[in-house]
């Protein structure tokens, strides 16, 4: 996330797939303290996973709701907005 572009971050915390990719990827090597060679550097899996991605392992279950959120989100609107269709004329 530290390469998106200022102005697009919005977008980022948006759709769903980052979220999806943060849970993915803190959950299944978020809790790795194998020591890693990355760009030159000696770094932990953990520590990369949360310097370069920015996917931290204690945010998990925020994560995790905020993706159970978005179908009943977006679910709810639908039935909201289809109820208000009318398609009668007087």
């Amino acid at each position: 996330m530290q390469q998106i572009p200022k102005w697009w971050v919005w977008l980022y915390y948006l759709i769903p797939p980052s979220w999806s990719l943060n849970v993915f990827f803190s959950s299944q090597y978020g809790d790795i303290h194998r020591e890693i060679n990355a760009f030159g550097e000696t770094t932990t899996v953990a520590r990369f996973l949360e310097d370069y991605f920015g996917f931290h392992h204690d945010r998990l279950m925020t994560s995790a709701i905020i993706l159970i959120a978005f179908p009943v989100a977006l679910a709810s609107m639908f039935a909201f907005f289809v109820a208000k269709l009318n398609f009668q004329k007087r």
